[in-house]
């Protein structure tokens, strides 16, 4: 919101937890560092997304829902269209297609595969801070919120999908917003502690040193954690609780180191806009994935740059009309 001061750390997590998104879906081999990226890039947006919530009265709902989720629905629909008309496009039954491409669209969740399969997460998203808006503004002992997103997350996690308990998968694949719900309150209860020891030694060590152990106990097969949230692949219960925010602990303490270096700048101008990298990097990779000849690094270039490309375009336009709009004779 304009008057706001942007948090400079914060930008640059999501920058991070961008990139990792783009490497992980580049990424040819499922071997320990694709696993742990799996580990804390999709929970920390949702951890994020909890930083700055607050409990509504009664009056105060309809304007979150006009200022804080229409914009998100409106976007999601706005770029989910579009890929949608351009996969249709490409198919050798096109209305076909497009009928297929925006039924996928409007029922959210694992529906939503090739160019759009990333818009899982704003359907989650979506769900998951609606959930903990109304839990946090409804309840108020700390303790009972606790156990409600606890309880959310084991009730999410107990059972291997919701096809296989159902016969088909949920809306908006609701049952993965149960999990999201967790994080996101884990998010928003951890955020004032974790901001007053960014850049505390000892919790640095204490995080560095639980980090690492996971990592090699995954790399050495003591543990054998998945944790992919669309595909409601979760092998370990207590895990998939624990580690995420370990990890999420470790990157925000990097970011915050991170804001001291050089990179700062287009760290934070990434960590500024995520979505359209979101939105768009699958379709980079279909247009690209030929002519880069399996070089992943490469295509996590491209999947990063040419949506920000697009961004900066779309900016410059808009600057250009409204500049056209103000000069004398137009108005």
């Amino acid at each position: 919101m304009a008057g706001k001061r942007r948090i400079v750390w914060i930008d640059i997590a999501k920058a991070l937890g961008i990139i990792a998104v783009v490497i992980g879906h580049a990424y040819p081999e499922h071997d320990t560092f694709y696993k742990v990226l799996y580990w804390w890039h999709m929970p920390l947006f949702f951890m994020i997304g909890g930083f700055f919530l607050r409990p509504l009265q009664f009056g105060q709902f309809k304007p979150f829902v006009q200022q804080k989720l229409w914009p998100l629905l409106r976007e999601y629909f706005c770029f989910g269209l579009f890929l949608t008309i351009v996969s249709a496009w490409i198919t050798p039954q096109r209305w076909q297609g497009l009928l297929q491409g925006l039924s996928d669209l409007l029922y959210g969740g694992t529906h939503l595969n090739g160019i759009l399969s990333a818009f899982w997460y704003m359907t989650v998203y979506l769900l998951a801070i609606t959930l903990l808006t109304l839990i946090i503004s409804f309840v108020p002992q700390n303790w009972l919120r606790w156990l409600i997103v606890t309880a959310a997350f084991f009730v999410g996690t107990a059972y291997s999908s919701s096809v296989a308990l159902f016969g088909f998968s949920l809306p908006g694949d609701a049952d993965v917003a149960l999990c999201a719900l967790f994080y996101m309150y884990a998010g928003r209860e951890l955020f004032r502690y974790q901001r007053q020891h960014l850049n505390s030694n000892w919790w640095l060590g204490v995080i560095v040193a639980l980090s690492s152990a996971g990592i090699m106990a995954q790399q050495l097969g003591v543990i054998n954690l998945h944790l992919y949230l669309k595909s409601h692949e979760i092998t370990s219960q207590i895990l998939a609780l624990a580690l995420p925010l370990i990890l999420c602990s470790a990157v925000f303490m990097l970011a915050y180191w991170l804001q001291y270096t050089p990179l700062v700048a287009g760290l934070t101008f990434i960590g500024k806009h995520t979505m359209i990298i979101m939105y768009l990097h699958k379709l980079v990779f279909a247009i690209f994935e030929p002519v880069t000849n399996g070089q992943w690094l490469l295509l996590v270039i491209v999947g990063i740059m040419i949506p920000l490309m697009v961004m900066i375009l779309f900016e410059q336009l808009k600057t250009s009309r409204q500049q056209l709009w103000l000069m004398p004779g137009l108005q």
